[in-house]
């Protein structure tokens, strides 16, 4: 396939905003592509070279970018810039400084006789070529080679070049949007999308899935497994707001566990090879040597996958410390220094691999005696604090000793037959009851920052205010639900400013919002927030249509920030309508 017949699905994409149109636009395409080249589309269009937790980005600083241009379009650096900061997209700025670039000027720069006919899978090379570039002058080498080929493409094909080295092609396209695409493009009914679905949440690695759909078909993607080094979906739990209700949900008789407060993992091993997975899918391996150490020191078997939460501990005092303290854990620098400065313990409490073959489908109570075979307890890894309760007093018993041990709350799981591991989905099999704010609302939220105000007085040169939202899984969509202007310190204020100024953009497509915000971003940060209570709302779309009248929607009043950047959840990982639909209905 020519990559500007790619670049021409992902404009028309870019220019609808109906769901099962855009399905439509992206199978016509896919249809076209043959079986060598659909795994890389598929990355692609959701501006990556490789799944997530191969850890390759292309992400090149917007200073690269800007010479970049400027070389490829004979414009000065100043002449870009001020370009860019007008359009305030870097696609559309490349788009329209080489849409009226005359044949002659290109072929004066060039050398060229004409613009070329790449093909997907060089272009893709050429990025790939540019994404492991590294060492002395590996800068002026990327520059080099992306201004020769942003020279040499049409400016349709610039836009999205420029915008997949800036990480994002912003055409509305996530995940759940291109598997139905896939099957509607392959098998011709979009409602195969489940198998499809269901193969990539065990492998989280959307161009193995396509590729096999396309070499072997749709019976193969229905067996696809779990396979070491590619990071399964995690399951989610529900929420229960009292043991009365978390007993009720599983018919009288549960498992309990401690919900610590840390960060989540996926620990795959084959012999000393042990890799670290993030609850995003993200590798974060090589910011735990020392839990690499735990794990080979305490492991009985040599291949498994198992499941835990690693928590920063003080061994001295024998105390769980605060996320804060964890979450520098996963800075890329002075590894070493944060070691000694905040050891960590592991809390394990599942498998999902072992004995060469997945454990997702065993019950729960049987995960849980063959992760007591995998692992020897020590006193750097242990199985998360567990109890077997028939009645609501064993419950708040439980719950009150979490809390008074330093952790969030308690899981309530699912002990009958059907207890499997829901890979990637949020049922509830699994449930969270989790301790109070000091508000009516005892629950937290994990939204995303959607769009922001600039602060006045002492917030001047600032973000001073954050219109936040929740993820609708179904329509694939960002919805708002706050705006919050509380519980930041001037250090917080700092790093959102910091942070967020380089997603700056244009309103996306997948925001459903009525609100007017002076500055919309990329949804990538996700923060916690709680509230007093949820009420109904004319201003906000979270659910709307849910209440009789469908110009209503759910909002969070009196929203206040809880200090804690939620830095392993992606943003479709945030909190969703449907579980603010249900608190809602327990208030």
């Amino acid at each position: 396939m020519k990559f500007k017949d790619l670049c021409q699905c992902y404009y028309n994409l870019e220019n609808t905003q109906k769901k099962l149109e855009m399905v439509d636009i992206l199978a016509e395409t896919l249809a076209k592509a043959d079986e060598k080249e659909i795994g890389k589309i598929s990355l692609l269009t959701l501006g990556k070279l490789y799944p997530d937790f191969v850890g390759i980005e292309l992400m090149l600083a917007e200073k690269m970018a800007i010479k970049s241009l400027a070389l490829a379009t004979g414009k000065s650096e100043k002449a870009v810039q001020s370009s860019l900061e007008k359009i305030g997209d870097l696609g559309k700025t490349a788009h329209n400084l080489l849409e009226n670039k005359t044949q002659s000027t290109l072929l004066a720069f060039t050398g060229q006789q004409e613009i070329e006919q790449y093909d997907v899978l060089e272009i893709w090379k050429i990025l790939d070529n540019i994404a492991k570039i590294t060492g002395e002058g590996s800068t002026d080498k990327k520059i080099r080679i992306l201004s020769g080929l942003l020279s040499k493409v049409t400016s349709l094909e610039a836009r999205y070049i420029s915008r997949l080295i800036a990480g994002n092609l912003r055409t509305g396209v996530a995940a759940q949007l291109l598997l139905e695409a896939l099957s509607k493009a392959k098998t011709g009914d979009r409602e195969n999308k489940e198998f499809l679905e269901r193969a990539y949440n065990r492998c989280s690695d959307i161009e193995f899935v396509s590729t096999i759909l396309y070499e072997e078909g749709l019976e193969v993607v229905k067996q696809i497994e779990v396979k070491l080094f590619s990071p399964i979906k995690v399951m989610l739990a529900q929420r229960v707001s009292s043991s009365e209700e978390l007993l009720e949900r599983f018919n009288g008789s549960c498992s309990l566990e401690y919900k610590y407060d840390g960060l989540r993992v996926q620990i795959h091993k084959k012999n000393k090879d042990v890799r670290l997975f993030s609850r995003s899918t993200e590798n974060i391996t090589n910011q735990f040597p020392d839990v690499i150490q735990f794990i080979n020191d305490s492991a009985s078997k040599d291949e498994f996958i198992i499941e835990g939460e690693i928590v920063a501990f003080d061994h001295e005092k024998e105390t769980i410390l605060p996320f804060q303290n964890v979450s520098q854990r996963k800075r890329k620098h002075d590894i070493d220094q944060k070691i000694s400065e905040i050891p960590v313990r592991v809390y394990l409490f599942d498998v999902l691999y072992s004995d060469l073959k997945s454990r997702l489908d065993s019950a729960y109570l049987e995960r849980r005696e063959t992760l007591k075979e995998i692992i020897k307890e020590s006193n750097d890894i242990r199985f998360s604090h567990q109890i077997l309760a028939e009645n609501s007093d064993e419950i708040d018993e439980f719950f009150h000793q979490a809390i008074k041990d330093s952790c969030e709350g308690i899981m309530g799981k699912s002990i009958g037959e059907d207890s499997v591991y829901q890979a990637g989905a949020r049922g509830w099999n699994w449930v969270k009851y989790k301790a109070g704010y000091d508000a009516q609302l005892s629950d937290s939220f994990d939204l995303v920052i959607m769009g922001a105000e600039y602060g006045k007085g002492k917030r001047a040169g600032k973000y001073g205010a954050f219109l936040l939202g929740c993820y609708d899984k179904i329509e694939g969509v960002y919805q708002t639900f706050t705006k919050i202007g509380t519980g930041f310190t001037d250090e917080d204020l700092e790093f959102f400013f910091k942070e967020l100024k380089p997603l700056v953009r244009d309103k996306p497509k997948e925001y459903q919002s009525d609100i007017e915000s002076s500055i919309w971003f990329d949804p990538k940060i996700v923060i916690e927030v709680t509230g007093d209570e949820i009420t109904r709302s004319r201003l906000h779309s979270c659910s709307r249509g849910f209440m009789e009248s469908n110009l209503e929607g759910l909002a969070l009043r009196f929203p206040r920030f809880t200090g804690r950047i939620v830095d392993d959840k992606a943003p479709e990982q945030a909190t969703t309508n449907d579980e603010i639909r249900t608190i809602y209905l327990k208030q």
